[in-house]
């Protein structure tokens, strides 16, 4: 049986089958517990492997059919048009929508869900002509589990505030948006309750990758928590900027409650802003949590040109190629737990900033009355820096993140909080989810080797934009299934 920290979800009857994204339909497979959705399905079917529904005959609760509890299988193919339900599940009896295992589901269009108590798990929304939102994830309680939402014309995934205690878990989010600056891999809101965006990949998006955001209409924004996340190369599709942000909280209105915790940000370049927090006046940011955080590359590491009444940031890593902080107004010292940070970079450089001032590291401490108790290194590290963020709701699978700053063609791997002994395995880049493995075979324990030679980014569909930098070798985020699993 499969463990999550968040919930049972595989009290469902679900089991834990294998859905690596370059999967072929499989004829003949064993059925599954649950109703079943095929591109050629109809209302005439009754949900069977053999006669089963169209997608938004199911999505609509197939006239009373779909229960709270009940698991419906999207059988491979495409589904073409704009889907929505607004079913309700029950707490602990989410009504699931899931990709069958070893089957590749897609929906050229939309989805728009609202209802309460639903999961969305495993397949991938793309847009072959890019209009608008890839997912509107408006769902009370709603769960949105490694799904691949590329391609949308606007916001990949639009998570505001009718999703209360809703998560966007494990999903790969890319090459979103068509208006310069406001189109994110996701953009979220949250009043009631608490949002989770939690191991995600976001890359190539057209603005930022993930934007924390309130209009001034929003009476506030509150209980955001972002962890173990991917975000890197935002912005660098554009026409208009080389690139915009991987990560911002930033509002207009009282914000609180925010939270990134060990979020792992890049640039290939020297421009972009890697995490940005609080911009606007300083009685709107109230209390932000930043721990743990590694990033790397860009024109800023992390900035908090607006201070905040109450921050803690400690044990994050800030690597750069130009400005690695930028603080600004009265920075409130008092109010901060900052500690046990490492900053890279020449301390002699003019690399820290205070306003809109540039100062050498100990002329930053002054200004600022910050980082007495941060390192400082002068140059990168030497050895590579490895993360495995193990998936809570899919055994064998993982995203794999790799810095390569020891610059060798492959990287060792220690997946053992992942596989177990004799597992078979596959490996692919991010950057390449539809294409061959760039690694396979039976896990004999202990590390595996993972190439860092790269793959071309994928190209944006329907739109011409600037070519986004190449990650490898210095940088490169890879999938790991276990097709045995």
């Amino acid at each position: 049986m499969c463990v999550t920290a968040s919930l049972a979800l595989l009290t469902w009857g679900l089991g834990c089958g294998p859905s690596h994204p370059a999967a072929r339909q499989q004829v003949g497979t064993v059925p599954r517990t649950g109703h079943y959705v095929a591109p050629q399905g109809t209302p005439a079917g009754n949900g069977s492997v053999q006669r089963p529904w169209d997608l938004q005959f199911a999505l609509s609760g197939a006239q009373g059919r779909v229960h709270a509890g009940d698991t419906v299988w999207l059988r491979g193919g495409t589904y073409h048009g704009e889907f929505r339900t607004s079913l309700d599940g029950a707490a602990g009896r989410w009504i699931v929508f899931r990709q069958y295992p070893g089957e590749r589901a897609t929906i050229d269009g939309t989805l728009r869900a609202d209802g309460s108590y639903l999961a969305f798990w495993g397949f991938e929304v793309m847009q072959s002509a890019p209009d608008t939102y890839g997912i509107q994830a408006n769902t009370a309680h709603g769960k949105f589990i490694n799904l691949i939402v590329h391609d949308a014309g606007t916001q990949g995934v639009s998570f505001w505030t009718p999703a209360v205690d809703a998560e966007l878990y494990g999903c790969i989010i890319y090459n979103n948006g068509t208006h310069d600056n406001f189109d994110h891999g996701t953009y979220v809101h949250n009043e009631d309750g608490t949002k989770l965006i939690t191991d995600n990949v976001f890359f190539n998006n057209l603005a930022r990758g993930i934007q924390i955001y309130a209009s001034p209409k929003n009476p506030v924004l509150r209980n955001i928590t972002v962890e173990g996340n991917v975000s890197f190369d935002n912005g660098t599709i554009s026409n208009v900027v080389a690139a915009r942000e991987n990560l911002i909280f930033n509002a207009p209105v009282p914000t609180e409650g925010m939270v990134g915790i060990a979020n792992m940000l890049y640039f290939a370049g020297n421009e972009g802003i890697n995490l940005r927090v609080g911009k606007y006046a300083p009685q709107n940011n109230r209390d932000i949590v930043l721990r743990d955080n590694y990033a790397a590359g860009g024109k800023i590491g992390l900035e908090m040109i607006e201070p905040w009444i109450k921050a803690t940031v400690t044990g994050n890593t800030f690597i750069g190629s130009r400005d690695v902080v930028k603080v600004g107004g009265a920075s409130l010292p008092g109010h901060y737990q900052w500690s046990d940070n490492t900053w890279v970079r020449d301390p002699g450089a003019k690399a820290w900033r205070d306003e809109d001032k540039a100062y050498e590291w100990d002329d930053w401490k002054r200004a600022s009355g910050l980082g007495s108790r941060d390192a400082v290194l002068p140059e990168p590290p030497k050895a590579s820096k490895v993360f495995v963020r193990p998936n809570r709701y899919e055994p064998g699978r993982a995203h794999i993140v790799v810095y390569n700053w020891a610059g060798g063609p492959s990287v060792a791997v220690d997946v053992s909080g992942v596989l177990r002994t004799g597992d078979r395995y596959e490996v692919r880049n991010v950057q390449a989810l539809f294409g061959a493995p760039v690694a396979s075979g039976v896990y004999q324990g202990g590390t595996i080797a993972v190439p860092m030679t790269g793959v071309t980014p994928p190209a944006p569909i329907g739109r011409v934009t600037r070519t986004p930098p190449k990650t490898a070798p210095d940088f490169d985020v890879f999938l790991l299934t276990s097709p045995s699993r």
